[in-house]
C-alpha cells in the first residue's frame, strides 16, 4: 500500500494525525503520527510501548497491510512499509 493511501486510512480508520515522514524529518517513505496516538479506534495505544505489542488493534492493521510502527522516541510514533 502506498504511503498516501495508508495516511488515509490512518486518519480515517484510527482517527490519527498521519503526515508524511518528510514533515518529521525531510525524508519521504514513512509516516509520523503528529500528535496522540492513544483513543478508542487504536485501542488506546500507549505511544512507544504498544508498537511491540501485536495483539493491539492499530498493530494487527498495519501488520495486514504490509506495515509496522517503530518507536523513534518515548513520545514519537513513526510508521514503515515492511
Amino acid at each position: 500500500m502506498k504511503t498516501s493511501t495508508m495516511i488515509k486510512n490512518l486518519r480515517s480508520k484510527f482517527d490519527i494525525n498521519a503526515v508524511d515522514s518528510a514533515e518529521f524529518d525531510g525524508r519521504s517513505g514513512g509516516i509520523w503520527i503528529r500528535g496522540d496516538i492513544c483513543n478508542e479506534a487504536t485501542g488506546f495505544y500507549d505511544s512507544a510501548n504498544d508498537t511491540l505489542d501485536d495483539d493491539n488493534v492499530l498493530n494487527k492493521y498495519l501488520r495486514k497491510q504490509g506495515w509496522y510502527a517503530e518507536a523513534y522516541d518515548s513520545d514519537t510514533i513513526m510508521m514503515y512499509n515492511v
